[in-house]
């Protein structure tokens, strides 16, 4: 139920945040935005999160920056690191849960993209540039430095959400999410 919910609210967003941010008075992709908000909420209260959330509690009480932007900052970096990780160490640990994960991933990536042959990194090119077209500023510009990264990923790890990510991510992996989101 909660992965037909979640990819309801992936379609509507994806369809319709660049139309809020070019044009406000879209009435119809207000809506389908409202619609996403609603089903992420939804699915949110019915499932874990994953590293971004991880990262996001933390980060908005060092940086008293926007939950979103810290979010929309990370999302395409997430992605990154989490398919490197499931292609690399996890299938030569875990080749089912790989496989299994890296399946979802090329889902949302068909399903954002509206191309029924996308792939992973297709998904990725995809976020990175969403986010670059909504202005969203990088980690560093709210004052994330380097030398914060240790502290960041110790508490980052101890979150709920964190614990939901699709592969537990190493610390090297999570700084490494940290600095290309800066």
């Amino acid at each position: 139920m909660v992965d037909a919910i979640s990819m309801a609210g992936i379609l509507a967003g994806a369809g319709a945040l660049r139309r809020v941010v070019d044009d406000g008075s879209d009435i119809d992709a207000r809506e389908q935005m409202c619609l996403c908000s609603y089903y992420g909420g939804l699915s949110l209260a019915n499932a874990k999160l994953g590293a971004v959330h991880g990262f996001s509690g933390t980060l908005g009480g060092l940086l008293h920056a926007p939950h979103g932007a810290i979010c929309a900052a990370l999302l395409p970096h997430s992605w990154t690191i989490n398919i490197g990780a499931l292609e690399g160490r996890v299938a030569k640990d875990d080749p089912e849960l790989a496989k299994r994960a890296l399946a979802r991933y090329v889902d949302v990536a068909r399903a954002i993209t509206g191309n029924p042959n996308a792939t992973a990194q297709d998904g990725v090119a995809f976020l990175v540039d969403l986010v670059e077209h909504c202005s969203v500023p990088g980690l560093g510009s709210f004052g994330l430095k380097p030398s914060d990264f240790p502290s960041v990923i110790e508490k980052s790890k101890q979150s709920s959400s964190m614990k939901g990510n699709a592969v537990a991510l190493n610390d090297a992996e999570l700084a490494e999410m940290l600095r290309l989101a800066l």
